[in-house]
């Protein structure tokens, strides 16, 4: 895709992500433990749902948003032998509010190949 406003989408976005003012550094690492890179990306954690009837609940999400091609110009393994973006069994480390590192794993992968743009929905790394 390569029409203007889609361009001007795709920088608006890097820039909400990356430096807009809600970023944080995020360290991602293989599954292996052999390869490991920061990246400057959205951390958010709630704990706050709702069950299928509508009842709210308490229960942990937390989730992340990065810019693939960060990941790629630092030689981070995204996407798989079939070119599909695959980072399932990740791990993430990012500071909460209290500047406290949490350890995640990533539970699924969604992202956006319009913007350029990965939301990693992320669980407890044991």
């Amino acid at each position: 895709m390569s029409g203007s406003i889609i361009k001007a989408a795709k920088a608006d976005a890097k820039i909400y992500v990356t430096k807009g003012g809600f970023e944080s550094l995020i360290k991602i690492s293989t599954p292996s433990g052999n390869m490991s890179v920061n990246a400057t990306g959205y951390a958010t954690k709630h704990h706050i749902n709702w069950t299928p009837d509508g009842l709210q609940i308490n229960t942990k999400n937390a989730h992340v948003c990065i810019d693939e091609k960060e990941l790629f110009e630092k030689g981070y393994p995204v996407r798989n032998n079939n070119q599909e973006i695959s980072l399932t069994g990740h791990k993430i480390d990012v500071a909460d509010s209290s500047e406290i590192i949490k350890n995640y794993v990533v539970k699924e992968n969604f992202p956006d190949e319009t913007l350029g743009l990965i939301v990693l929905i992320l669980g407890d790394r044991l």
